[in-house]
């Protein structure tokens, strides 16, 4: 085996594990966040702001990882995402109030920011042959960490370990492989954002109307995607006062195993079907199952998990049909589009916790029956906006 393949092999490694990190660090939430509001008593608009604030740090920090990248390159992209989630976990074993937890976890969710644009543009340099499969099982490791962080902090925490240590389960291994990357050399690759478009800036992709169709259409789906972890345990503990270490996390790691499931065999459909018409069945599932699942009360809890098999093609398809409508614009339009979709999710989150605080602990879960419908609304306008071609050869 020569040197280059080797090299090819240990970047895969290194693309595949940040985004199985990715996954796992992010989800340790479906259990840490009713934990939190019961450790500090905050009120559910105070657990909205904690959700919104640390989703804004990912956003803002997406827009900051992009002038970063292009400045100091790929490799020292990765390596700030896995030292500031270094920190950020660290920082939250010694979290005396809310505020300092809220802080902490603000850091994390930075360092996912830089995990968001450094492992993209890595892989734009280094999957260029069968793009397609690597990219879908890059995908397919951020699920893999999902479906692990729940059961195994929900582990943890009945061993003994408190929420705040729970964390060390995604710090002690991203310190391992901040010093792995730091160690590896990329060629000097420094950015992935070839070929440049000189007159299609970043401030002319946020005058888009086209893109910001994409974006509000991908925010709302977002933050369909993240219900489950973010407000399903809390809506089982409060409404059936079911345990969040048992039942809470097994459901949001159901909901991640058909999330990841549906990454890793949902694209050969997709490429048959194409990208918008899939969005739209994909919605008017998530729609439907939300409708059903709500309306059977205690016994739907379980159907609603099917919503993560529907949920789990929309990130990377949304993406591929940005790519394919806006060609050799798409490396900066893409990026427009996942910052709007992260600040569009970030105030919906907040919304959803004014929900629960103002109209019922009951409702802010089940308003997503209302976004789902929203998404479907939005899949027809950017359907109608853009056309419908859904040509598979960009991704």
């Amino acid at each position: 085996m020569n040197n280059e393949r080797v090299r090819y092999i240990l970047l895969v490694v290194i693309i595949y594990a940040t985004m199985f990190l990715f996954g796992y660090a992010e989800n340790l939430k479906a259990v840490s966040f009713p934990l939190i509001k019961a450790e500090f008593g905050i009120s559910y608009d105070e657990q909205g702001g904690l959700v919104s604030v640390i989703s804004f740090g990912y956003v803002l920090f997406c827009a900051f990882a992009g002038l970063f990248l292009s400045r100091f390159g790929i490799k020292k992209s990765i390596l700030a995402g896995y030292l500031l989630i270094c920190l950020g976990a660290g920082a939250v074993l010694f979290a005396p109030t809310v505020i300092f937890v809220s802080a902490s976890l603000f850091v994390v969710y930075a360092g996912f920011g830089f995990f968001e644009v450094g492992s993209n543009a890595l892989a734009t340099v280094t999957f260029t042959k069968k793009a397609a499969l690597m990219l879908n099982f890059m995908h397919f490791f951020y699920g893999l960490g999902a479906v692990a962080a729940p059961r195994a902090a929900g582990f943890l925490g009945e061993s003994g370990f408190s929420w705040q240590q729970v964390y060390l389960s995604a710090a002690i291994p991203s310190a391992v492989f901040f010093i792995f990357v730091l160690l590896f050399r990329f060629n000097g690759a420094k950015t992935a954002d070839q070929p440049k478009q000189a007159r299609y800036t970043y401030i002319s992709a946020l005058r888009d109307g086209d893109v910001w169709h994409f974006a509000v259409m991908l925010g709302f789906m977002v933050l369909v995607e993240l219900a489950a972890a973010n407000w399903g345990a809390l809506y089982l503990n409060d409404i059936y006062s079911l345990d969040p270490l048992r039942e809470g996390a097994t459901f949001v790691s159901v909901f991640y195993v058909l999330f990841t499931l549906s990454r890793l065999f949902s694209g050969f459909g997709i490429e048959k079907i194409g990208y918008k018409k899939s969005l739209l069945i994909s919605a008017i599932a998530v729609t439907a199952i939300f409708a059903a699942g709500f309306g059977m009360g205690r016994a739907g809890i379980w159907l609603l998990t099917l919503t993560g098999f529907c949920v789990g093609m929309m990130w990377p398809t949304v993406i591929a049909a940005a790519m394919e409508h806006f060609g050799d614009r798409a490396p900066i339009a893409t990026g427009a589009i996942i910052a709007i979709a992260g600040a569009t999710n970030a105030v919906f989150q907040l919304v959803i916790g004014f929900t629960n605080q103002y109209i019922g602990e009951a409702w802010g879960y089940r308003s997503c029956t209302v976004y789902a419908v929203a998404v479907i609304l939005l899949v027809l306008s950017v359907m109608k906006k853009t056309g419908k071609s859904t040509g598979v050869h960009n991704v």
